[in-house]
């Protein structure tokens, strides 16, 4: 009997290649699909924060959407292809900032008053958590806050593809890890976040009754597909 194929361990290096392909095809990105939906849910977080981040922005889809609900925008990323396309679609957005690496924003002395963080931390080990999390810290001005999302209590294997050249298997969209609200909210104590609020959306809901249909969801013992982590940078 044939061995199971082993598990696609992603390096950076990988990690790049695929999101500068995926950068191709801009219909498939979530925050292209529901950018505005995503960004009317995270409004009230970000009242009272005047210049928010996204981090891990792709291509820059949910800039624009954010760009409404605070003074000034900015994005960082690790695909130098998504960058390019960020400025091209930002462009014309009169409070965007800019778009940068995450060295190079590392490396600048902005700050900032909210960090958000959609859909990012699905992709990572647990090195690169702390890294993006320590970066966070950094970033943020004391009292700012970190908006996390990630799905919910994802079933990864229902999204695992087979590659033949190498034997292995891996995420199709390169997800290498699940959580529910209690990891999630361990994991960012642990890493030095105040949390101020855990719960549970569905950042495609579209109009007023299917946004309310998400929010009674957890009371009648039903499963949101998306989780929202809000913690405060104390000092």
């Amino acid at each position: 009997m044939k061995d199971k194929p082993r598990e696609l361990r992603w390096t950076p290096q990988l990690v790049q290649r695929f999101w500068d392909y995926q950068s191709r095809f801009p219909g498939n990105y979530f925050t292209n699909q529901f950018g505005a939906e995503i960004a009317l849910s995270l409004a009230p977080l970000l009242r009272g924060h005047a210049r928010v981040l996204d981090y891990g922005c792709g291509m820059g889809f949910l800039l624009p959407h954010l760009a409404r609900y605070a003074t000034e925008v900015a994005g960082a990323d690790v695909s130098g292809e998504s960058l390019q396309k960020v400025n091209e679609i930002c462009g014309g957005t009169s409070n965007f900032l800019g778009a940068w690496s995450v060295e190079e924003l590392m490396a600048s002395s902005r700050k900032f008053d909210a960090i958000v963080a959609v859909e990012v931390i699905e992709h990572l080990y647990d090195d690169q958590l702390d890294k993006m999390l320590h970066d966070v810290g950094r970033l943020l001005n004391p009292g700012g806050i970190a908006i996390i999302t990630t799905p919910n209590e994802e079933d990864l294997s229902l999204n695992e593809i087979y590659c033949p050249e190498s034997d292995s298997v891996f995420h199709r969209w390169q997800h290498v890890r699940r959580f529910d609200a209690e990891l999630l909210r361990s994991l960012m104590e642990k890493r030095g976040l105040s949390t101020q609020k855990v719960f549970t959306t569905d950042f495609a809901a579209r109009g007023l009754n299917q946004r309310l249909k998400a929010a009674l969801r957890p009371y009648v013992g039903r499963k949101n597909p998306h989780l929202v982590y809000v913690g405060r940078k104390e000092r």
